[in-house]
């Protein structure tokens, strides 16, 4: 549980906005398929982050990763729109690539819980990945929550499906692609990390 509130804590930090951000963009454009683009979101930036710090994953985003990054970001917003529905395997793609991607730029905001985490994933490798989806559980939570809410408040359901909603996810989308693509997303997420490590 203190894991889960740990992630939770860390969701008003700056460096945790870059992961959570897309998230919620993503849900926003997934109108037929919110839920399982958000699980799977989850469970996508879980095993990268974790394979990360495993040392399983080392690939930067410099030379050719940069143009594969973009048109990641980019086209996981196509076909999380695209979805037919919650069991298409475009929306389960579109979370898990998605989530990976965030868990491959992200740069960890690390307090007690997430540093043991990140500290552990060479020795107690499923421990550790259980524990890292249990803490981006919690720090993705406002997209669960957001993706949940129409079917735990159907009147909700109308607006969040409306097309204006779906742009604005869109257009999150379409600028985090172009700040991969020009390769400003460094310096934004080291920007964030000053702010969240100084604040």
């Amino acid at each position: 549980m203190a894991t889960f509130l740990e992630g939770v804590g860390a969701i008003g930090v700056a460096c945790t906005l870059v992961m959570l951000v897309p998230a919620v963009a993503l849900v926003l454009v997934a109108r037929k398929a919110r839920l399982t683009v958000a699980l799977f979101y989850v469970i996508g930036a879980a095993l990268l982050t974790w394979a990360r710090a495993a040392g399983h994953w080392d690939v930067e985003l410099t030379g050719t990763a940069v143009p594969v990054a973009t048109v990641l970001a980019a086209g996981v917003f196509v076909i999380a729109y695209l979805a037919k529905g919650p069991l298409s395997l475009s929306a389960t793609g579109a979370g898990v690539v998605a989530g990976a991607l965030a868990g491959w730029l992200w740069q960890p905001c690390v307090g007690p819980k997430l540093g043991e985490i990140l500290n552990n994933t060479g020795t107690e490798a499923a421990r550790t990945l259980g524990l890292m989806l249990v803490y981006m559980l919690g720090a993705l939570l406002p997209a669960l929550l957001l993706a949940i809410l129409p079917h735990a408040l159907p009147a909700t359901k109308r607006f969040l499906d409306r097309l204006p909603v779906a742009a604005v996810g869109g257009a999150v989308g379409a600028a985090y692609a172009i700040t991969l693509a020009t390769g400003r997303y460094d310096d934004l997420v080291g920007e964030l990390y000053r702010i969240a490590t100084n604040a």
